[in-house]
């Protein structure tokens, strides 16, 4: 059904997040703050939020302030030291729906709100950089979802001759659903992932995956 298959990292292909949990709680240390409860913190990264976003609410302060902006690079100077890394696990059944996938013809790239760096580290260590086209994460100037223009201006491009109509998402929260739905793309929702699963539901996902290796029934 689907010939291009996007696919977000954290919560979807990697479970991480005992490690954002924990990088998130040593920023907080790192710069002489108390740690937020555990429950506040989980609910930001079930939201799908970037950690700055993270940060502005458990600190109180507005969108794109200062010291969030701070913050977020001292969280991925400790995620990226290995601390994040080493409390990161695939889920099961990545490597086999991967597998499928590409039997299927379907092709594959990763687009995640992830620093750019941490995702190829990451896909590195699990020895999946090389199963994908393209691997899209955040860097200066990228269009963060769920807004649409990293598929706008640089997938889209890439895959002149899939459209829309023929891509399928894949991912575990509602930046991921409203992603889909800003390209015109369906979208299967990882409920095994971290995503909230109300606010999900509420979005009606096209299809629901409690494995990823059930997304290969979908493919071309």
């Amino acid at each position: 059904m689907y010939k291009l298959a996007i696919i977000d990292f954290d919560g979807t292909l990697c479970s991480t997040h005992e490690a954002a949990r924990h990088v998130i709680g040593l920023t907080f240390s790192d710069n002489g703050q108390p740690v937020p409860p555990a429950d506040a913190i989980d609910r930001l990264i079930s939201s799908g939020v970037v950690v700055e976003e993270v940060f502005a609410t458990l600190l109180g302060l507005p969108s794109g302030h200062q010291q969030c902006l701070d913050w977020g690079v001292r969280y991925r100077e400790i995620y990226n030291s290995g601390e994040g890394l080493a409390r990161s696990v695939l889920f099961p059944g990545v490597r086999e729906g991967l597998q499928k996938l590409d039997a299927a013809g379907c092709r594959k790239i990763v687009l995640s709100n992830k620093g750019i760096v941490a995702l190829e580290q990451a896909l590195v260590h699990f020895g999946l950089h090389d199963q994908f086209e393209m691997i899209l994460g955040d860097r200066p100037g990228f269009v963060r979802k769920p807004e649409p223009g990293s598929y706008s201006d640089v997938v889209a491009p890439r895959f002149p001759a899939i459209t829309p109509a023929q891509t399928l998402m894949v991912g575990d929260t509602v930046t991921d659903i409203r992603f889909a739905r800003n390209i015109g793309a369906a979208v299967a929702w990882a409920r095994y992932g971290f995503g909230d699963r109300e606010a999900c539901q509420a979005l009606a996902p096209d299809l629901t995956l409690d494995s990823f290796a059930e997304v290969a029934r979908f493919a071309a």
